[in-house]
């Protein structure tokens, strides 16, 4: 009678679809084992079409990896020189091999972060699945448990990792995880920037339930990146109860997290920090003078600056406003929402005689803004109001 454990192994292997992977098991030597998160999203049935694979084996894993991206066409990376640890890339897959660490796999899998990470399964003839920790019964029960408090600190980057596994899974860290973490948030100074950015940016993707929200303000996992300085009941409350990531909760959710000057040691690039910066400051604006109280050129600028981004704006705003705003940024024609010139500016150039440059420019923005508020219907229109502010704001009178 075949055991459960194996018919379970069985199951994996099939799902993980090695017929599929850029390798063969066959060029695998002996001894190998597939570790980390294809073994655990294959447990929990939600496997991508082309899975990251990592893989243990107890040889020289640089050397192995150099020699198997010259048979099968990939491209080389090594990883980590001390660790003894490779990357090939090829036709959309990533591979990555490790040298086991200690006498065997049981003590390599003793030294990784958290119990769901630490199941393998070994390759041979009959896979099978390996737990040394009780990393099945942690899928089982939605639970988040560190190995050991020595291992988190071995790499610190691990606790911003089990926060993101938490947001990814929708599982719930145990307590005494939870106190790992917490009571070791400032050793995150060690950790290269590049990498918690790499481990935020996956965070902003994830859905947050009531327990993440509650969690993350627990933990203080970016406090040292994040002045506090940000009002975000109605991104919280908003957030709790949509059924699905929400459209702008992404830049939302960034703005939250970080500062803007925590975005630039945390390595975000210009164009992240200046829309983040766009949407904290008519946060703030608007927090301070209410929205029905910003001028009509206030509020034009802010569709200037917000344009692109309005969502994530719209989900610090209560709920009087959302549906509103939503639409109307979802119809493209709206002359608001959607500023835009009745006409461009090689026209007003052409027949204004006015050259590229600042004076251009701001008889482009008038144009735009009066259109914005209806007091432009046509092309003649657009003209002579052109004409007017010219005769007006020329620097020539």
């Amino acid at each position: 009678m075949i055991s459960k454990d194996t018919l379970l192994s069985n199951d994996l292997f099939g799902d993980l679809n090695p017929k599929d992977w850029p390798i063969s098991i066959s060029d695998l030597p002996p001894g190998t084992a597939l570790v980390g998160g294809s073994v655990r999203d294959g447990l929990l049935n939600r496997l991508s079409q082309k899975p990251d694979l990592d893989f243990v084996i107890p040889i020289n894993s640089i050397e192995f990896s150099k020699n198997l991206s010259k048979k099968i066409g990939a491209t080389f990376v090594k990883l980590d020189e001390k660790r003894d640890i490779a990357r090939l890339i090829i036709n959309g897959w990533t591979v990555d091999f490790a040298r086991q660490v200690g006498r065997n796999l049981k003590e390599d899998l003793l030294r990784r972060d958290f119990r769901i990470n630490a199941i393998a399964l070994r390759l041979k003839e009959k896979p099978e699945i390996f737990d040394p920790t009780g990393g099945m019964e942690d899928l089982k029960n939605k639970k988040i448990v560190a190995i050991s408090e020595k291992n988190l600190l071995d790499d610190p980057l691990r606790i911003v990792r089990g926060f993101r596994l938490m947001c990814e899974l929708d599982f719930e860290l145990d307590e005494q995880t939870k106190s790992f973490l917490k009571n070791n948030v400032d050793k995150l100074s060690n950790v290269a920037p590049e990498r918690i950015k790499m481990e935020i940016l996956k965070i902003l993707y994830s859905k947050w339930d009531f327990s993440i929200w509650q969690t993350y303000l627990e933990l203080k996992l970016f406090n040292k990146w994040n002045d506090g300085n940000l009002p975000f009941i109605e991104l919280q409350r908003k957030d709790i109860y949509s059924k699905q990531p929400m459209i702008g909760s992404f830049l939302a959710k960034l703005v939250f997290l970080l500062s803007d000057e925590g975005l630039s040691k945390l390595t975000f690039s210009k164009n992240e920090i200046k829309r983040c910066k766009n949407i904290r400051f008519w946060v703030h604006k608007i927090n301070h003078l209410g929205l029905d109280n910003l001028s009509e050129d206030d509020r034009f600028q802010l569709h200037m600056d917000l344009e692109e981004d309005l969502p994530s704006l719209i989900l610090f705003l209560k709920d009087e406003y959302t549906g509103v705003w939503l639409k109307r940024w979802k119809d493209p024609s709206d002359p608001l929402f959607h500023p835009s010139s009745p006409l461009n500016g090689n026209l007003l150039q052409k027949v204004f005689r006015i050259p590229p440059g600042p004076f251009l420019g701001e008889l482009i923005r008038h144009l735009s803004k009066e259109k914005a508020y209806g007091r432009i219907f046509t092309d003649n229109d657009a003209l002579e109001v052109a004409r007017k502010w010219k005769l007006e704001n020329s620097p020539f009178l």
